[in-house]
């Protein structure tokens, strides 16, 4: 639950509240320049720089700081509460133990990519292309390699990949998985933003908006859920901002021989469900919904990635060649401790598991009142 939302006293960035102001510290981050609001004091607070100003807050805060070393307080012995927790990652189970360079007979990946086959059945195509060799997991001396027209392959060397992990390029091993997972998911509509290393529902071709089936956490289907909408749609008059439901998703190795596909919610904005809005719009916009970003919500669009992903089935399989990159179905659980906050509890079961018309981008958001707050709802002072 979240009770306390961080909050900088000059702001971060050209257009975040006071940023203009002459700077506590060298770090923004740094204790002298942060405070704590609750969630309905701090847009309020941000809202009205020349009211709650830097000299201010820096005023609220050193009173408070003196009262409570006047006091001479001491915390209050906390009672924990035990609970099991889902990780936000699926384990990995199965890694290609080969990878292949030779050298290209093009100078670019355009190129090379353009003159690739289409794959056949669940198989992707994943490459690197660096310093004019190809690499991937597929068999690039083979008669059958769809690279059979873009490489040299007299010139190719099989690496064993644990080897590769411990050398210098050890990175290209990374790429390629995720390069697999990028070619497995623009098939399902679902492109990669590069510049902000996250993944994004590419709009409807019809009318836009666009909806995904999902399940809920007991495995019942239900409605199909928007993950691409237009900002305050249920207004006369709404703007020309089209928000998508995206996520980082990401291959990571935690520790040698274990590996995981990491899933962590974000947002794409664009115009007109294709064209990129201006980042000079996106700023404020994301960071109002980031927030009021709340457990539950996060939770919603984490589960609802994997729904995704899963397709039905119990785990991911991208083939590769004669290798395969396969991420199990469940979630780790781990055991955790937190202190107990009256006898408020989550319940995760309770999540994606109704059949309303609710989307995955309003349950991201959180669970304020709608009369006060709406998901996509036009906010003056976003554009100026």
């Amino acid at each position: 639950m979240t009770l306390g939302q961080r909050a900088h006293i000059v702001g971060v960035g050209r257009q975040g509240p006071r940023s203009h102001a002459v700077p506590l510290s060298d770090d923004v981050d740094a204790v002298e320049n942060l405070t704590l609001f609750c969630g309905r004091c701090h847009p309020i607070v941000d809202r009205n720089p020349r009211i709650y100003s830097v000299e201010v807050l820096a005023k609220y805060k050193a009173d408070h700081e003196a009262r409570l070393a006047a006091k001479n307080l001491q915390p209050a012995p906390l009672s924990l509460e035990a609970d099991i927790v889902d990780l936000s990652l699926l384990p990995v189970s199965e890694l290609p133990d080969s990878v292949w360079r030779a050298t290209s007979v093009f100078r670019t990946t355009a190129e090379v990519d353009e003159h690739l086959p289409r794959p056949k059945h669940n198989q992707v195509l994943p490459f690197v292309l660096l310093k004019g060799e190809v690499w991937a997991f597929h068999d690039l001396a083979g008669p059958e390699s769809p690279f059979q027209e873009v490489v040299d392959p007299d010139s190719a060397e099989r690496l064993d990949a644990t080897g590769l992990l411990k050398s210098e390029n050890k990175n290209i091993y990374v790429w390629l998985l995720n390069a697999a997972l990028r070619r497995a998911l623009l098939r399902r509509g679902v492109r990669y933003d590069r510049g902000h290393d996250r993944y994004y529902f590419l709009a409807d071709h019809e009318n836009v908006t666009r909806r995904v089936e999902a399940k809920t956490k007991t495995g019942r289907r239900q409605s199909a859920k928007k993950v691409v909408r237009q900002e305050g749609e249920r207004s006369e008059r709404p703007p020309n901002v089209w928000w998508h439901l995206a996520a980082q998703l990401r291959f990571e190795q935690f520790e040698p021989g274990s590996w995981g596909l990491t899933i962590r919610p974000e947002f794409h904005l664009t115009k007109d469900g294709q064209e990129p809005l201006e980042p000079r719009r996106v700023g404020r916009r994301v960071t109002k919904r980031k927030s009021r970003m709340y457990n539950e919500g996060y939770f919603d669009a984490v589960h609802f990635f994997r729904y995704f992903l899963l397709d039905g089935k119990a785990r991911v399989v991208l083939e590769v060649g004669q290798q395969a990159i396969i991420v199990d179905g469940d979630f780790p659980r781990v055991n955790a401790k937190w202190p107990q906050i009256t006898d408020k509890r989550f319940d995760p079961i309770s999540m994606l598991d109704s059949d309303d018309e609710d989307d995955v981008l309003d349950a991201l958001v959180g669970s304020w009142e709608l009369d006060e707050w709406d998901w996509g709802a036009e906010h003056s002072e976003d554009d100026q």
